[in-house]
């Protein structure tokens, strides 16, 4: 058997493993990470520049939303207001007795981020359809959504 022929498999094996090492210690979690994921690359957030670190304020943990009330609640703006954001539309009550409808509106960035909320109460008699509207004091991005979490009737 010839020693130098059989050693080169275990040479080969030790320079890749060496190899392994020296790229995976290359990697690190510092201020730059940026993660794969099954979407694409993922910056972290110590990565991003100030400008794009958003700062959400707190959310209510519970929404009360009624899926059969919604079709009578309808968003006709959604656009800033001097320091903040605003929302507004009507709601109607196509039934025979008075309803108060509880209104909830998030501001969120075009990425779907939360950063703040506004909620009204809407009072509208038999038959007929009144506006409401919803507006708070934030630091907001130029284009923000106003998606309506809950919409429910309160007694």
């Amino acid at each position: 058997m010839n020693v130098r022929y059989a050693a080169l498999p275990a040479v080969k094996a030790s320079v890749l493993l060496m190899l392994a090492s020296t790229l995976a210690a290359g990697c690190s979690s510092g201020e730059h990470a940026v993660r794969e994921t099954p979407a694409g690359p993922v910056k972290s957030a110590a990565a991003m520049p100030d400008a794009a670190k958003v700062v959400a304020n707190s959310l209510p943990k519970k929404i009360a939303n009624e899926p059969g009330v919604r079709r009578n609640v309808i968003q006709t703006a959604c656009a800033a207001v001097p320091g903040g954001w605003g929302a507004e539309g009507t709601a109607r009550n196509p039934g025979e007795k008075p309803v108060t409808y509880k209104i909830v509106v998030f501001f969120t960035t075009t990425k779907a981020t939360t950063l703040d909320y506004a909620q009204t109460l809407a009072k509208v008699p038999p038959g007929k359809t009144v506006n409401w509207s919803v507006k708070k004091e934030f630091k907001a991005e130029r284009k923000m959504l106003c998606p309506m979490p809950g919409i429910s009737v309160v007694a």
